[in-house]
């Protein structure tokens, strides 16, 4: 094998290696979008191995990407009203969103800028997405002093009026 031959063979191997690693993060992928789209459905692995008249063993296989899952599994997950399109593409189908998650989102992709920065901010903050894992701060402690003897201390978190007058 001449130089120049190895170096073609070297190339070709190493695009080969690429290749297979972007398809093992693909399966990764899949296998981690299928986890989620049964239990978006509130599905268990016995539940759903159940339906596909296989062992819970086998279905955990798909889920780890163990073993790539055959078309038949996704066939069955739509039966059951999975997102397959989602499964496999990462996109949501939007003929699988529920009336209000649809409503959300055409009013979502309506908004400014500025509004969807807002939602999704508030969106972040009500579901706990963001703290995950972070231990919650401690509320500030709020001390407002009157006249004497009229002192107010404690964890204030909300809006509140407090009238010193006599």
């Amino acid at each position: 094998m001449s130089l120049c031959d190895a170096r073609k063979f070297i190339n070709q191997l190493s695009a080969d290696f690429v290749m297979l690693s972007n398809k093992e993060e693909r399966y990764l992928r899949i296998s981690s979008r299928l986890r989620e789209e049964r239990k978006r459905l509130g599905l268990s692995q016995a539940d759903l191995a159940n339906a596909l008249d296989i062992s819970v063993r086998a279905y955990g296989g798909y889920e780890k990407a163990q073993v790539i899952a055959p078309l038949s599994v996704l066939v069955t997950l739509e039966d059951l009203g999975a997102d397959t399109h989602y499964i496999v593409s990462g996109e949501r189908s939007l003929s699988k969103l529920s009336p209000e998650d649809d409503q959300l989102l055409s009013a979502f992709r309506s908004a400014t800028a500025e509004a969807q920065s807002a939602i999704l901010a508030a969106a972040t903050a009500l579901s706990g997405a963001g703290t995950v894992g972070k231990k919650p701060k401690p509320a500030a402690t709020q001390i407002f002093h009157g006249e004497v003897g009229q002192t107010i201390t404690g964890d204030i978190n909300a809006k509140q009026t407090f009238n010193f007058k006599k």
